[in-house]
């Protein structure tokens, strides 16, 4: 028998199994400077309490070998074997490059492997892999338990009765066979995993179409499975077919419905999407194929067809037939398959058809181009970003990118050349270095904030409890990180007049260019705390973000990016924010970003003074006649700088570029939170039943409000009831609810929720 290295564990939401697989695999490294490879992990199992996980480990671990009677089957075998097996001594058994074995050694615990004289003979080589190899057990020296091992490596709450233990034996397998997300939320005890066991027919019934319940390894519980689903399926496993059963579920008639309905809310049972794989949909134009995964596939393959012929059309055609695909497409996104993945661009659609209603922006006056892209123009742009984040892979985002060409890239080019416009006849009001007006005990400059992401970094704070000001104001000019991000800072009222500089910097009051050095100088001799959090009551100035950095190397993949940049800001804010401080964030200036990169706008290199040339502007030759807009430079107004027309770069092949002037680029944000904004974060720290009377404590709730809401969200009170000054509250449900799950929810005046948790109605949560 040839013993190979385990395959990964399967992608997605990971199961109790996979996390068991990475704690064995976690025990069993080592360090190769400082330590020899080890020659087994060791784990003793004195009651062999750990028995109903080896079969579920089996099939993960060929590397797990057992002590017992030699069954080369479940690679088990004498002591003698086993460290032979180990070694790599025995002729049968090979490991692949790397692997630990890992040797189960049930009725046997660490303190009869000492070696002493006490040691049985039959135990002494086991004695040898204890020296030699890695000794696995609880941190407090002791060897597993069933219960201390799946606390452990599972994070599981389990109570501790003697009940439970042995509850905990006959549910374990089941319980390996649950995905992680769903076991971690409860407190298991006797009734819980005997829960696990008892007729739930519609996970037993997927259980069996998956694979992982049939009669060899299960058959008591098999045949009242078979019985029952016999009667409310019309439907016998034991003498049907899960293919059968798979054509039933998809095509959902009665019972069945309900059982896809709980099909549609996993994200497991691979071995369910296979079987409806390989089913053809039914050829009658009239059904309802959205069941059926190639049916999915197939409306994908046309979608990305239709996309990509986008490209041969005009904007008006291109917009109309976008939203011909939304009406066609759409009803897909609500598919089992758009949840699991499967139908990207279905996803992608959504946002392209918002783009395609898309207004455009007047033209009348910066304040009106400004107030309607603040109002609702940055949509378009995130809408864009959220498009090529959805389709993944190269062969569908080509089609996304067809669409963006087709409808985006005329909507940008109109906004910028709307706002040069403007500019053009000195219009538009830049930045001007002015005294800092906020009075913020933190000031965080985010790289790269477009309005767009403030926007949604608002929405975020909005649900993190934070009441926040979105604002905004103009950049300076040109939007080049020189030039504008000195005006984000609590000093620009001390940098001075430059002269023509090809990057565009003003000067220190010591005569020297601007630099990151310099500007913080300035800020500590104002009594700014640069970068961390004060101790004391100091003002702080924190730079965090990476998204224009990240834009110049990534160009459109940017875009895959921007959720992990909003989580990483959101967590900056919210620090200062919960600490009780007042904040203002803002940002230098904004960007564009076009996938298949911007179109070119012509200008000769002689025209340009030496290395005045960026993607979005120049510094061109005095009297040179370029052609382009040439606005006065903010830090100097006796320069002026030529900006690339309309949403165009003077570079070839760049997706993301800024340093122009375009409503992207040139409406900046500006949010404000003032000191205590946070709302308090409560904790429902007790749920005491007895009978049917629920008796909560809310830590740092208030006089705040409680529910009870069932599984589904509704209600399951006559009214909501208030916490009392201490937190308190006493609720009484009715008698047809108990024994079900519920949600404890605390809840603000304004019906936001602050903190749930999960009970069980009449008993142990």
């Amino acid at each position: 028998m040839t013993i190979r290295a385990p395959n990964a564990a399967p992608p997605g939401d990971p199961s109790a199994l996979d996390a068991l697989v990475e704690a064995i695999a976690t025990a069993s490294r080592w360090n190769d400077a400082v330590e020899a490879r080890p020659a087994a992990l060791l784990w003793c199992d004195p009651k062999g309490e750990c028995a109903p996980l080896l079969p579920s480990l089996r099939t993960r671990l060929p590397h797990l070998l057992s002590f017992g009677a030699f069954d080369p089957e479940t690679r088990t075998g004498p002591a003698i074997w086993l460290r032979a097996a180990a070694a790599g001594a025995w002729p049968d058994v090979t490991f692949g490059p790397g692997a630990v074995p890992v040797v189960w050694a049930p009725e046997i615990g660490r303190d009869q492997l000492r070696g002493t004289e006490g040691t049985p003979p039959a135990l002494a080589p086991l004695v040898w892999l204890a020296i030699t190899g890695n000794v696995w057990g609880h941190r407090n020296g002791r060897d597993w338990t069933l219960r201390a091992l799946l606390q452990s490596a599972l994070k599981l709450d389990i109570a501790e009765d003697g009940a439970t233990r042995l509850a905990l034996a006959r549910a374990a397998p089941r319980l390996l066979a649950r995905p992680l997300s769903e076991i971690g939320q409860r407190r298991w005890d006797a009734d819980a995993l005997d829960g696990l066991l008892t007729p739930d027919l519609d996970a037993d019934l997927l259980d069996w179409i998956d694979g992982t319940l049939d009669a060899v390894t299960d058959p008591e519980r098999f045949a009242a499975f078979a019985g029952k689903a016999q009667r409310e399926f019309g439907f016998d496993p034991s003498t049907q077919s899960r293919d059968a059963a798979a054509q039933r579920l998809a095509e959902r008639s009665g019972a069945w419905g309900r059982l896809w309905d709980r099909f549609g809310k996993s994200h497991g049972y691979a071995g369910v999407v296979h079987l409806l794989m390989v089913r053809e949909p039914p050829a009658d134009f009239l059904a309802d194929t959205s069941a059926y995964p190639r049916a999915n596939e197939r409306g994908e393959d046309q979608l990305r067809n239709a996309l990509n012929g986008l490209s041969a059309l005009d904007l008006p055609a291109a917009r109309a037939r976008i939203l011909e695909l939304e009406d066609a497409h759409g009803l897909r996104r609500g598919s089992v398959w758009a949840q699991r993945g499967l139908a990207p661009l279905a996803c992608a659609l959504e946002h392209l058809a918002a783009i395609a209603r898309a207004a455009a922006l007047p033209g009348d006056g910066a304040a009106p181009l400004a107030g309607a892209y603040v109002s609702s123009g940055w949509r378009v742009d995130r809408a864009a970003l959220a498009a090529i984040a959805a389709a993944p892979r190269e062969v569908d985002r080509a089609g996304v990118v067809a669409a963006l060409l087709a409808i985006y890239r005329p909507w940008v080019e109109d906004g910028a050349c709307a706002l040069q416009a403007i500019a053009r006849r000195g219009a538009l009001p830049f930045a001007q270095p002015a005294a800092f007006d906020s009075d913020c005990d933190t000031l965080i400059f985010v790289d790269g904030l477009r309005f767009d992401l403030a926007a949604e970094l608002h929405a975020r704070l909005t649900l993190s409890g934070v009441e926040a000001t979105l604002g905004w104001r103009w950049s300076g000019w040109p939007t080049v990180t020189a030039t504008c991000k000195p005006l984000a800072t609590p000093v620009a009222e001390q940098l001075c007049t430059g002269p023509a500089d090809p990057a565009f910097r003003p000067l220190l009051p010591s005569g020297k260019p601007a630099d990151k050095a310099g500007v913080d100088a300035l800020m500590r001799g104002a009594g700014w705390v640069i970068g961390g959090f004060p101790l004391g009551g100091e003002r702080c100035f924190i730079e965090t973000g990476t998204v224009d950095e990240d834009g110049h190397k990534l160009g459109a993949r940017l875009a895959d990016t921007i959720e992990r940049a909003l989580d990483d800001a959101l967590g900056v804010v919210l620090t200062h924010v919960r600490a009780g401080r007042s904040v203002r964030v803002v940002t230098d200036h904004g960007w564009l970003l076009m996938p298949d990169g911007l179109e070119t706008a012509a200008l000769p290199a002689g025209l340009v003074e030496p290395d005045g040339k960026r993607t979005r502007c120049a510094l061109v030759k005095e009297g040179a006649e370029v052609g382009l807009p040439r606005i006065p430079w903010t830090w100097n107004g006796d320069i002026h700088v030529a900006a690339a027309s309309g949403a165009r770069s003077f570079y070839k092949g760049y997706e993301y570029a800024h340093g122009g002037i375009s409503p992207q680029e040139c409406v900046l944000p500006v949010l404000d939170i003032g000191a205590g904004s946070a709302r308090r974060q409560a904790r429902v720290a007790e749920a005491e039943w007895t009978g049917l009377r629920v008796r909560i404590t809310v830590e740092d709730g208030g006089e705040q409000i409680v529910d009870l809401c069932a599984e589904n969200g509704a209600s399951l009170l006559p009214a909501r009831r208030g916490l009392n000054a201490e937190g308190k509250a006493s609720l009484v449900v009715r008698d047809d609810h108990e024994g079900k799950r519920a949600r404890i929810v605390v809840l603000d005046d304004e019906g936001l929720e602050l903190a749930e948790r999960w009970t069980v109605i009449g008993g142990a949560e």
